[in-house]
C-alpha cells in the first residue's frame, strides 16, 4: 500500500509463543485446503498439489500488526470471517520496523508491534493464526509486511527460516517475503529473495510470493531461483486502472511468472477517500476472469483511536473494535466493505461438494449432512443397506442408517459401493453465569476478587454474593448445587449488607455461605438453550484460614550506632496472635538487644533480616514476614555475609502471598501491606510486564495478554511467589 501508515500509541504488552502442537490441529470446516492441498506453481499458474488444478482464492488481509490491527489478530475473528464473508485465505501483515511507505528507516513502529524488537510475541500470534486457518481449512499468507526487506536481510532470512521449518507439514501456509519494494531495484529485490528462499526450502516447498518494485506494482519480476515461486501485484482501484496496470499480470502470466494480489483496495493509494465503485469491479472482472488470486485491505474499522486518519479502505464502518461474534453480527459495513463483502459472497464456493467432486455418485452416495455437535445421533440420515467407513471416527461414525456424533469436524463417509459424501459436524458453544468460576477466599474476608466475603449482615456469617442473575448468559434457567455442604453451601438470600453493590442490594442473590476450611465443588446446571448446549460445568470453591499480618510499626528500619527503635517489635500480630522473632535467623543477635517492643541497636556496623513468626491458629494460617533493620552503615557491615545468607533462607520460607488467577485477572493477597511487584515473563525470560502497586491486594487485568505460555512472579519484600500460567484462547 502506497501510504504513510498509522503510528499506533504503545502497547502495554507483548505476546509470548504459545507452543502449539500444529500435528492435532484439524480442519473443522470443508474448504479451500482440503481441495487443492499445498499451493505450488505451474508455469504462469497457481495450483493445486492434490489436483493440479488452477487455484482461484478470495479473501482478506489483515491491517498492519499494530495497536489498530493487532485486535483483528484472534481466531474468534477468523472464524466468524471465513463463515460470514466466505473467504478462502487471509493476510498477516506483519509490521518489521518501520511504517515508512518510501522505505526509509523513519516512522517506527512501537516496539512492542514490531517484529525487529518482539519475535517471540509474534510467534505467538502467527502460531494462532496458522491453528485458526488450519481448523477453518483456509490458507494463510505470512506477510513480512515491509517496504525495506532488503535492509532487514539478516532476521528475514532467519524468520523464514524457522516458521518454514515450524510450519513445514501445514499446507494451509503461503510466505510473502517482500510486502512492498519501494525505490529498490528488481536486480537488489532478487537478491534479497534469493538469499531468502533456501532456508524456506529447506523445510517447505509451499508456495513463495516475492513483492515487485515500486509497491508491487510488476514493473519487473521473475527470475528467483527455485521452485513454486511467484510474483506480487498491488492496486488501489482509485489510483490504479486495470487498463494501465492489469496487463502487468497478464503478461507476467503468460511468461510462466504466476501472480497474486495479495493487496488490493477500493479507495486511493492512501486508503482515503470514497471508494470508486466502477474502477474496483473493472478489477474484479479482471481477476476473476484470469484466475489470479486476491485478498482486499483491509480487515478493520474505518476509525482508529490511534490516529486521526480514517482508512475508509476499512472493511468496517465505526470506530469500535471488532472482536467478539456478538460485536461482528452487530458491525455495519463500509461503502468499501459492501463491495468487498458482496464480491467474496458472491464467488463463495461450495467446497464441501468439490472435496468429493467426482466420486459422490452411486446408490450409498448422500448430499453433504450438517449436524451439530450436540445431536449425538442423527437417526435414518443415510441410505439403508449401505455401511460406510469414516475418515475421522473421532468426528462422526455410521450405524446402520444413523450418524454418530462424536465431535465436531469434517468426516468423509466412503460407502460400499466406493462413493464418498462429507458430513460436517458443527461446533456448540457452552454457557456461562456471571461469577461462576474458581474461587479462593479465606478467613480475613479476602477473596480472589478482592471484595469482601461478608455480604449478608447475619452475626459470624461468611458469605460470598456470586450472582443476581437467575439465567446463564445465554438465557436458560440455572441450578448451583454443592457437593461439599459441609465447607461450603448454595443459598438465595436478600443481599442487603454495605459490601453489596449498588445493583444487588435488596435483591434476592445466589451466594455461598462457607462453613468450614476446606475446598468444595460446585456444580452449575442449565438446560441447553438458543443454540448453546447443555451446562453441566464443575468448579473449585476453597475457604482456607485467615491470612495474618502485622501492624504498622514493623517496617523497614535504620538506627543509628545505639538508637532505639521504639514499638519495633510488638508482642503480637495486629490479629493478636503471639509473635516471636528471629535475626539473621537466630533467636538472638549480638548487634541489637530486644528491650520489651523496642529494638536498640549495638555499636557496629551491621545489617539484620527481622523475621516476625506467628504459629497457625485455630482460624489463622502460620504467618512468617521479614524486614530489614540497618544499624549504622550497611556498606560497611561486619555481618553482611550473614545477612544475604539469611535473607535467601527466607525468601523460600513459608512465604505470605497468595496469587491466584480467575477469568483473566490475577489476584495477589499478602499478610502485610507495602510495595507489589508483579513481573510477566515468557518461558524465553522475556519481560512483558512490570508493574508496581502499593497495599496487602492488588488485581490485574490480564485480558490484554495474548493466548500463550507464561511465568508471572510476584513479590514483595524478601517474599517471592512463581506462577506457571497457559492463557488459552476461549
Amino acid at each position: 500500500m502506497k501510504i504513510k501508515k498509522l503510528i499506533p500509541c504503545i502497547m502495554a504488552l507483548a505476546a509470548i509463543p504459545a507452543f502449539a502442537d500444529f500435528s492435532t490441529a484439524v480442519a473443522k470446516k470443508a474448504g479451500p485446503v482440503s481441495y487443492y492441498g499445498a499451493l505450488q506453481t505451474s508455469g504462469g499458474k497457481i495450483i493445486g498439489s492434490k489436483n493440479n488444478k488452477e487455484a482461484m482464492l478470495r479473501g482478506v488481509s489483515l491491517f498492519w500488526s499494530d495497536a489498530t490491527g493487532i485486535p483483528y489478530y484472534n481466531k474468534t475473528v477468523i472464524n466468524w470471517t471465513v463463515d460470514n464473508f466466505k473467504i478462502d485465505v487471509f493476510r498477516f501483515a506483519m509490521g518489521i520496523t518501520y511504517y515508512n511507505s518510501q522505505g526509509s528507516a523513519t516512522e517506527p513502529i512501537d516496539k512492542a508491534h514490531a517484529y525487529a524488537s518482539a519475535p517471540e510475541g509474534f510467534m505467538n500470534y502467527l502460531d494462532q493464526m496458522v491453528e485458526a486457518a488450519i481448523e477453518n481449512d483456509v490458507y494463510i499468507i505470512i506477510d513480512w509486511h515491509s517496504h525495506r526487506a532488503d535492509a532487514e536481510l539478516s532476521i528475514a532470512k532467519d524468520f523464514f527460516t524457522k516458521v518454514a521449518a515450524r510450519y513445514a507439514k501445514v499446507p494451509n501456509v503461503i510466505f510473502e517475503i517482500f510486502n512492498e519494494p519501494v525505490h529498490q531495484g528488481w536486480s537488489a529485490i532478487q537478491s534479497y529473495a534469493n538469499a531468502v528462499v533456501p532456508g524456506i526450502r529447506a523445510s517447505s516447498q509451499n508456495l513463495v510470493l516475492v513483492g515487485t518494485p515500486n509497491w508491487s506494482q510488476m514493473d519487473q519480476y521473475g527470475g528467483v531461483s527455485g521452485t513454486n515461486v511467484g510474483y506480487v501485484l498491488h492496486f488501489y482501484a482509485a489510483s490504479h486502472s486495470q487498463g494501465q496496470y492489469g496487463g502487468r499480470a497478464t503478461n507476467a502470466k503468460a511468461s510462466g511468472n504466476a501472480v497474486f494480489v495479495t493487496e488490493w483496495g477500493t479507495t486511493k493509494a492512501d486508503g482515503a477517500g470514497d471508494p470508486s465503485a466502477s474502477a474496483t469491479q473493472e478489477w474484479l472482472n479482471f481477476m476473476d476472469q484470469n484466475n489470479i488470486s486476491n485478498c482486499n485491505w483491509s480487515l478493520r474499522q474505518v476509525n482508529s483511536s490511534y490516529s486521526e486518519k480514517a482508512e475508509t479502505s476499512a472493511i468496517f464502518a465505526g470506530s469500535e473494535e471488532l472482536t467478539t461474534p456478538g460485536k461482528l453480527n452487530a458491525a455495519t459495513l463500509s461503502s468499501s466493505g459492501k463491495i468487498v463483502v458482496d464480491y467474496l459472497k458472491k464467488n463463495a464456493q461450495d467446497w464441501t461438494s468439490k472435496m468429493v467432486e467426482g466420486k459422490n455418485t452411486g446408490a450409498c452416495a448422500f448430499k453433504a449432512k450438517t449436524v451439530k455437535q450436540t445431536d449425538g445421533k442423527v437417526a435414518g440420515a443415510l441410505p439403508a443397506g449401505c455401511t460406510y467407513a469414516s475418515s475421522n471416527e473421532k468426528v462422526a461414525v455410521a450405524s446402520g442408517s444413523d450418524i454418530v456424533v462424536n465431535g465436531d469436524g469434517v468426516a468423509i463417509f466412503t460407502g460400499n459401493d466406493g462413493s464418498q459424501s462429507v458430513v460436517t459436524v458443527t461446533s456448540v458453544p457452552g454457557q456461562s453465569i456471571t461469577g461462576f468460576y474458581d474461587l479462593t477466599c479465606n478467613y480475613t474476608n479476602t477473596c480472589t476478587s478482592g471484595r469482601t466475603a461478608s455480604f449478608s449482615g447475619t452475626q459470624g456469617a461468611k458469605e460470598w454474593v456470586l450472582t443476581a442473575d437467575t439465567k446463564t448468559l445465554e438465557g436458560s434457567s440455572f441450578t448451583i448445587t454443592s457437593l461439599n455442604p459441609e465447607i461450603v453451601t448454595v443459598k438465595q438470600a436478600t443481599c442487603s449488607a454495605a459490601a453489596c453493590s449498588g445493583t444487588m442490594t435488596g435483591k434476592l442473590v445466589t451466594m455461598y455461605d462457607f462453613k468450614s476450611f476446606g475446598t468444595a465443588k460446585i456444580v452449575a446446571k442449565a438446560a441447553a438453550a438458543n443454540g448453546y448446549k447443555e451446562m453441566n460445568d464443575t468448579i473449585t470453591v476453597t475457604y482456607n484460614k485467615g491470612s495474618n499480618r502485622m501492624g504498622s510499626t514493623f517496617k523497614k528500619t535504620k538506627l543509628a550506632l545505639g538508637a532505639t527503635a521504639a514499638n519495633l517489635l510488638p508482642d503480637t500480630t495486629a490479629l493478636h496472635t503471639p509473635v516471636t522473632y528471629t535475626f539473621n535467623g537466630e533467636p538472638t543477635t549480638p548487634y541489637a538487644t530486644k528491650q520489651g517492643t523496642s529494638l536498640v541497636a549495638g555499636n557496629q556496623n551491621a545489617v539484620l533480616r527481622v523475621m516476625a513468626n506467628a504459629e497457625e491458629t485455630e482460624l489463622y494460617a502460620k504467618f512468617q514476614y521479614g524486614i530489614t533493620v540497618i544499624i549504622g552503615d550497611s556498606a560497611s557491615a561486619v555481618n553482611l555475609a550473614e545477612y544475604n545468607t539469611s535473607k535467601i533462607n527466607s525468601i523460600s520460607a513459608n512465604l505470605p502471598v497468595q496469587a491466584t488467577i480467575n477469568n483473566n485477572t490475577l489476584d495477589i493477597v499478602c499478610k502485610q501491606a507495602g510495595d507489589i511487584e508483579v513481573s510477566i515473563l515468557s518461558v524465553n525470560g522475556q519481560q512483558v510486564m512490570n508493574r508496581t502497586v502499593y497495599g496487602d491486594y492488588a488485581s490485574f487485568s490480564l485480558n490484554r495478554v495474548p493466548t500463550g505460555s507464561y511465568l508471572i512472579v510476584v513479590r514483595q519484600d524478601s517474599r517471592q511467589l512463581t506462577l506457571k500460567w497457559n492463557k488459552t484462547d476461549k
